[in-house]
């Protein structure tokens, strides 16, 4: 918390190596979350770009912060639908269900870390594509972003109880249907 409010600082007060600094470290998970929201990658990356030059000519003005990454993925999220409004491409947070969001080589392999097989990977994948794009979302920012449940509330804008509640459930969900699967499987191979 202390080096990000150093750096923060440093990058407020026109020091390019901080900024430098912050986009090194950022535009990664930057990226990879965008993902999650926006299927195209070069509006992404033009979406990154527009945020960090706005934040460079705006850095006198914006405030404070002690948590930069929350402030920079609540930002891109706020600028990819504001970039999705103006192209008429607008996904609202409900509607997420549609499209798939989630890319086999993120979330699915930090739930489950322990076995890695091809298996288990498609598995991982088909349960993660019948959550809601909300429960994805919040799966993501916990286990990949390793966000809080706070810096989550920030993030998706949401109170910090709604944040524990959407996480349970998305997990009590991913759980039951993750034994469901196994038992299936388990019936089959008795089976014959």
């Amino acid at each position: 918390m202390e080096k990000d409010t150093l750096l923060w600082q440093r990058f407020k007060d026109g020091d390019r190596t901080a900024f430098e600094s912050m986009i090194r470290i950022y535009y990664r998970p930057l990226f990879e979350y965008g993902r999650k929201i926006m299927q195209d990658p070069d509006m992404l990356k033009d979406c990154i770009h527009d945020l960090f030059t706005s934040l460079w000519e705006r850095r006198t003005s914006i405030g404070n912060t002690d948590h930069i990454k929350p402030y920079l993925l609540t930002s891109l999220r706020n600028r990819i639908f504001k970039e999705k409004q103006r192209s008429d491409l607008l996904v609202t947070i409900e509607d997420w269900q549609e499209e798939s969001i989630m890319t086999e080589d993120t979330v699915e392999m930090k739930i489950i870390s322990t076995d890695s097989t091809l298996e288990n990977e498609h598995r991982i994948h088909h349960i993660m594509h019948t959550l809601t794009r909300r429960q994805q979302e919040i799966i993501h920012l916990k286990f990949y972003e390793n966000l809080s449940n706070d810096e989550i509330a920030v993030v998706m804008a949401i109170s910090r109880p709604a944040v524990s509640n959407l996480l349970h459930q998305a997990l009590k969900l991913f759980r039951e249907k993750w034994f469901s699967l196994l038992c299936m499987i388990i019936i089959l191979f008795i089976s014959f």
